[in-house]
């Protein structure tokens, strides 16, 4: 299953610790507050910038193809080539005022559709266990342009 695609507006939510990242955002159509929870595992490195869609060109992968508004995996990255021995992958996530770079193992969508008042209270059920249960988990897919 693929992350489903961020919306406009946004503020997504971060939550981390010394493995995970989760992250919670509006997805697209946004009409009804609804948020998609995002967990990536084996955190090696993460970034969260105020590179927006306007800006896009000015991240450091740019010239790789990244999409807006999507969860876009760098193959050949440096950071996934430095961090090989780690199973690195690489994801640029481009929302309408940040970008969101993730140097992990791996990715999963805890929830695609949470109703909530903000993506940071999304993120507070989830984690906190009160919609967890509600779907099950599933590899994040993106398109997958090359660093």
């Amino acid at each position: 299953m693929a992350a489903p695609e961020p919306g406009i507006p946004d503020a997504p939510a971060l939550l981390c610790d010394s493995d995970n990242l989760w992250l919670a955002y509006v997805v697209a159509p946004s009409a009804d507050e609804r948020f998609a929870v995002v967990r990536f595992s084996g955190v090696i490195d993460h970034r969260l910038s105020p590179i927006n869609d306007e800006g896009l060109g000015e991240h450091p992968y740019a010239k790789a193809g990244l999409q807006w508004y999507s969860f876009n995996e760098l193959t050949g990255s440096e950071e996934v080539n430095h961090w090989a021995a780690l199973r690195a992958r690489h994801w640029v996530v481009t929302f309408k005022d940040n970008t969101l770079d993730v140097v992990a193992e791996k990715a999963e969508v805890v929830i695609a559709s949470i109703q909530a008042k903000d993506s940071l209270t999304a993120l507070l059920a989830v984690v906190a266990g009160g919609a967890a249960q509600q779907s099950a988990p599933a590899d994040v897919t993106a398109s997958r342009p090359r660093g």
